[in-house]
């Protein structure tokens, strides 16, 4: 995440609902999910955007909206292709940076307030052979959103392109986002780029924020940070052995602090380290990821507190 192709989403027949968001709309109505379509493959499907905020005045208030700027991917969903233990949760899932940030470098590097001072986004890190992470965490992201819609969740992810044409979104936006559809929970999708002899994963959660992050906020977004880490571990994928502890509130995140939901940022791996960077360059290490996440975001929905 500290330093950074095209994803291309496997295409089937599925029925596939598009959100139709109003630039006011605050949450996704019923008849906008999809029914559940058993037995089909989940497709995503470019939805209308949200405004988002961009600028932030000293009492932490919003300032003036805009339209989802048309040099940004736009978001889309992902409608459920069956009932299951995740049926009626709407869940946001925020894949990591993009490929077009490394073209778009004045574009990224402006600056808005989201509790501090930040610029709109980065490049993010590489493997040493060159693997992006934006093309790493597009990749994720799109295989986790198969499978929570094949548990029934509808998935709205913050970006639906991964191309040099596009830059962002801004990190404010894709923190935004979760609320203004209605979502249960935001989870963003990253990779480290810390010492090359470290591995293993870590989540950063909001801290408690005046104006920006509740104390409830800030619990629910550290139980769905342990149960990820849970999840990632099942899959042989460890913790961080650089960084502790792997569960930390942050509130230097900016889509963290925008969030109005439970969020975290979930580092899944170290790509300057060989051993996770064959994890993130073949196919089975990336399933086994979005497999460990899939079973931590089930597992904070169903499991006993």
């Amino acid at each position: 995440m500290s330093r950074v192709r095209m994803f291309g989403v496997v295409a089937a027949s599925a029925t596939v609902a598009t959100l139709g968001l109003a630039p006011t709309s605050s949450a996704l109505a019923p008849s906008q999910v999809a029914a559940p379509v058993v037995g089909a493959v989940a497709r995503a499907s470019a939805i209308s955007a949200p405004r988002w905020y961009p600028l932030w005045n000293s009492d932490n208030h919003r300032g003036g909206s805009r339209q989802w700027p048309t040099s940004w991917p736009r978001p889309e969903q992902v409608a459920p292709t069956a009932v299951g233990p995740l049926t009626g949760r709407i869940i946001v899932i925020d894949p990591g940076h993009n490929r077009g940030n490394f073209t778009h470098a004045r574009e990224i590097n402006r600056h808005y307030w989201v509790g501090l001072n930040k610029i709109c986004n980065t490049t993010g890190t590489e493997t040493r052979s060159g693997y992006l992470e934006a093309t790493y965490t597009f990749d994720v992201a799109h295989r986790l959103a198969r499978r929570l819609a094949a548990a029934g969740a509808t998935v709205v992810l913050t970006r639906d392109d991964n191309s040099v044409d596009t830059f962002g979104p801004c990190i404010q936006a894709r923190g935004l986002l979760g609320g203004q559809v209605g979502a249960d929970i935001t989870v963003s999708i990253h990779a480290d780029g810390g010492p090359s002899g470290g591995r293993g994963a870590f989540v950063y959660t909001p801290a408690r924020l005046p104006g920006y992050t509740s104390q409830a906020k800030a619990d629910e977004s550290r139980r769905l940070a342990r149960r990820i880490m849970v999840g990632l571990a099942e899959q042989g994928l460890q913790g961080s052995n650089y960084l502790r502890p792997t569960v930390s509130s942050n509130h230097d995140q900016g889509t963290l602090n925008s969030s109005s939901i439970p969020a975290v940022i979930v580092e899944t791996l170290n790509m300057a380290n060989h051993d996770d960077a064959a994890i993130a360059t073949s196919k089975s290490g990336r399933a086994r990821v979005a497999l460990g996440l899939f079973e931590g975001i089930r597992a904070f929905f169903v499991a006993p507190r």
